[in-house]
């Protein structure tokens, strides 16, 4: 059991070593720097997980903790997605929730951001409304096939009011 203790201290010191955190506590507030670190790997574990992006933070993720700093804030310091939290003082659950976010910021890197944005603008043309204009300039064909039954061409001509449709049999198989 000894053992297994010494191993869990062992690695979790060693992941602490490339663990990217900087605390700058000028005021000497009360805070523990290894519960801070070690908060800051399990969040880091915990989001390349999430995101199915192991790796992706360790060693690259860079974050700078300031305390007693009012207003409490954070900043991206580049675009990778870096950055700083400055906080009043130590508070364990928003610094776990900066740190989230600040490393979902640095999962979505330059590229990964221009490929959402095209996805985004492309799904958008796919669903937006269009104007009449552009319905009379756009030549598209059309979705509902053109089809000898009255009720499709009833329900697709403007003009007609109402349509009376009666149920199609469903055609068995043999």
């Amino acid at each position: 059991m000894l053992a297994l203790h010494w191993t869990t201290a062992l690695l979790l010191g060693s992941s602490l070593l490339n663990a990217q955190l900087v605390i700058e506590n000028p005021k000497h507030l009360d805070v523990s720097e290894q519960r801070a670190q070690a908060v800051f790997l399990t969040t880091i574990r915990v989001m390349e997980r999430e995101f199915h992006s192991e790796g992706a933070l360790e060693n690259m993720f860079r974050m700078r903790l300031v305390l007693g700093e009012k207003p409490e804030r954070f900043t991206i310091d580049d675009p990778l997605g870096n950055g700083t939290v400055y906080m009043e003082r130590w508070s364990e659950g928003k610094f776990a929730v900066t740190a989230m976010r600040l490393s979902v910021q640095h999962l979505l890197v330059p590229d990964r951001q221009k490929r959402m944005l095209e996805e985004i603008v492309r799904r958008t043309h796919e669903i937006a409304p269009v104007t009449a204009s552009q319905l009379r300039e756009e030549r598209t064909p059309s979705v509902i096939p053109e089809s000898q039954d009255n009720c499709i061409n009833g329900m697709t001509n403007a003009a007609v009011h109402s349509v009376n449709c009666r149920p199609v049999p469903i055609a068995r198989r043999p």
